[in-house]
């Protein structure tokens, strides 16, 4: 648990302090500072444990990511379109054009980003991503 790796113990409500539980009545300072050094040898293999769990949930995620997006790829000369909430040509509403364009691909870089050239011949400033 976070409260336990930031503070080397379990989290104790005050409720239980209050109405009391068998843990706050059977407390005893000198097992209380030996539990302690036992959670500090610990310490390092929580820690350890808690890395190789952020890890694994770090693959899952972009494993589950991965399996999402799908690769566009488009050649020089092709015509595209775009979305327009990415330029914001026209005012974004209820009732305002979704897409915009069509425009020519100039060139097509490795990392899936192309240079745009509009109808008339206009370059569209700086690169577009698939």
């Amino acid at each position: 648990m976070p409260f336990s790796l930031t503070y080397g113990m379990e989290a104790v409500l005050p409720l239980e302090i209050i109405t009391g539980s068998l843990r706050t009545e059977s407390f005893e300072e000198v097992a209380n500072k030996e539990g302690r050094r036992q959670g500090l040898d610990m310490l390092e293999e929580e820690c350890e444990a808690a890395q190789v769990q952020q890890a694994l949930y770090k693959s899952r995620t972009d494993s589950y990511y991965n399996r999402q997006v799908r690769d566009k790829n488009f050649k020089v000369g092709q015509w595209v379109i775009r979305k327009n909430y990415s330029s914001h040509v026209e005012p974004l509403g209820k009732l305002s054009v979704t897409w915009e364009g069509p425009y020519k691909v100039i060139k097509a870089h490795k990392n899936g980003a192309y240079v745009l050239e509009a109808q008339d011949g206009r370059a569209i400033p700086r690169t577009w991503n698939a």
